[in-house]
């Protein structure tokens, strides 16, 4: 088997189906299974795609295994997608999002150089199928070794989507999402990289992210605000072995204190980056990795900038 594509379901029967065909469409593919994870979900998608599934060829039907489990949230269902794998590599879809019709043949171009990661890029879609481009392409393309240089720049695109790459099964070996948290992704996907030494950089187009109101970190719950606020202070116990981090750290410490300011207020959103910043100091930190303009000013002047920047956009004066 060389390819496991792991999807996780809870709560999204309007959009399996879509999900579900865009995989469809181009199976079979010789060594590739896809592997549902039904994460509790107490809606009505796993049995949709059940009925959907009953309805392809039989030799789609066998690339499809799904597992049920109780309910432990998107890291929990994935963790699981992982441990069953039979796959050389594993990829991550969420069950909201669809393919592009190359998906497989694009994803089985790099998995033939032998790459420990490979990425693609993506475009975001709304309901109405209108599609919005998202993220710029890196700078290297093919093959690539893994060096400070290619790390900085994914670092300061901050964009560690899980299912914006393909990655070698055994860089799972010690590596987990974490069960409970949100935007695991970010406590996760930079240590896979650090843990590679190659990877696939390919322009191509090859997921629909969709737009959704009602996705997990859509909402600015206490959660995930809590949530993406231990992303810095997870980077910070690192940053010493990968000072790339600091670009990644800021990033998210802007988001994450913006949060806080819309919903808490200035005076707890200046405390927040109070206690922060008092921990960030205790670090070695490399400014000039910083090379987002916006990241540079929050890290100089924090909530005041990040006040100037939301009347300027209440103005209009910037988008």
């Amino acid at each position: 088997m060389k390819l496991s594509l792991i999807i996780p379901v809870y709560n999204v029967e309007k959009y399996i189906e879509q999900c579900l065909t865009s995989i469809c469409q181009q199976l079979p593919v010789p060594e590739v299974e896809v592997i549902v994870v039904d994460d509790g979900s107490p809606d009505q998608s796993v049995a949709k795609a059940q009925q959907f599934l009953a309805q392809q060829p039989e030799a789609v039907q066998q690339q499809f295994r799904i597992i049920r489990q109780k309910n432990q949230g998107l890291s929990g269902a994935r963790n699981t997608g992982i441990g069953e794998a039979q796959g050389e590599y594993v990829a991550f879809l969420d069950s909201d999002d669809y393919l592009n019709p190359q998906y497989f043949a694009e994803v089985f171009k790099g998995i033939e150089t032998g790459a420990d990661i490979i990425q693609f890029a993506v475009q975001r879609v709304d309901d109405q199928g209108n599609t919005i481009p998202f993220l710029h392409r890196m700078s290297k393309q093919g093959l690539q070794t893994l060096n400070q240089d290619i790390l900085l720049e994914l670092s300061n695109r901050s964009a560690w989507f899980a299912w914006l790459r393909v990655y070698k099964r055994e860089l799972f070996k010690d590596i987990r999402f974490p069960v409970g948290k949100n935007y695991e992704d970010a406590y996760t996907t930079p240590l896979l990289f650090f843990a590679a030494k190659t990877a696939y950089f390919s322009p191509e187009v090859l997921i629909n992210y969709r737009i959704n109101p009602q996705g997990i970190t859509a909402t600015k719950s206490r959660k995930n605000i809590d949530d993406l606020g231990g992303v810095p202070l997870f980077y910070l116990e690192r940053i010493e072995q990968h000072p790339e981090l600091v670009a990644t750290m800021i990033a998210i410490s802007q988001s994450h204190i913006m949060d806080v300011l819309n919903a808490d207020g200035v005076s707890a959103a200046q405390q927040r980056w109070k206690t922060l910043k008092q921990k960030m100091r205790q670090h070695p930190l490399n400014e000039t990795m910083i090379r987002n303009r916006g990241n540079r000013l929050f890290f100089h002047y924090g909530v005041a900038f990040l006040l100037f920047d939301r009347t300027l956009r209440r103005l209009g004066l910037k988008k």
